[in-house]
């Protein structure tokens, strides 16, 4: 089973200093270990972990850019992981999501990343932003608690 994470979910997982991060980091550990899922990963994601870790603004202590780099490498490559491509439909998905939603422009990285988790065939889906993401009948939220 796989288990798709947001970028909130991993940036908690990441920096000690984030609300929740002990939290965040007992449900990835006991997906994984009890629940024996992978943990997927959109490069969408990790590319947005890397911008969001490495900004002197939303953390006292942030990541350096190698630091983040190393992080994201290492999270790339790790055997938990399930890596997770943006397949070529994933443009037209999006277009249609927002279409058929009316959503704006402000939804479009959650809907695109969305669409590439429902052409993977991933259902469930760790955030800490549920609101955002209830609009897409086709996943199931996972709040880690």
């Amino acid at each position: 089973m796989i288990l798709a994470l947001d970028t909130d979910v991993l940036v908690t997982w990441a920096m000690e200093g984030a609300p929740k991060h002990r939290v965040v980091r007992r449900f990835i550990e006991e997906e994984v270990r009890d629940r024996g899922s992978q943990v997927g990963l959109v490069p969408q994601v990790l590319l947005e972990f890397l911008h969001v870790c490495t900004d002197p603004r939303r953390f006292e202590q942030p990541l350096s850019m190698d630091q983040g780099v190393q992080v994201v490498r290492e999270l790339w490559d790790a055997k938990e992981v399930s890596r997770v491509a943006q397949a070529p439909i994933i443009v037209h998905r999006t277009l249609e999501l927002l279409t058929q939603l009316g959503l704006g422009r402000k939804r479009l990285l959650d809907t695109a990343l969305a669409a590439t988790l429902e052409a993977a065939a991933i259902r469930r889906f760790a955030t800490l932003n549920a609101r955002d993401y209830r609009v897409f009948p086709f996943l199931e939220l996972v709040t880690p608690a």
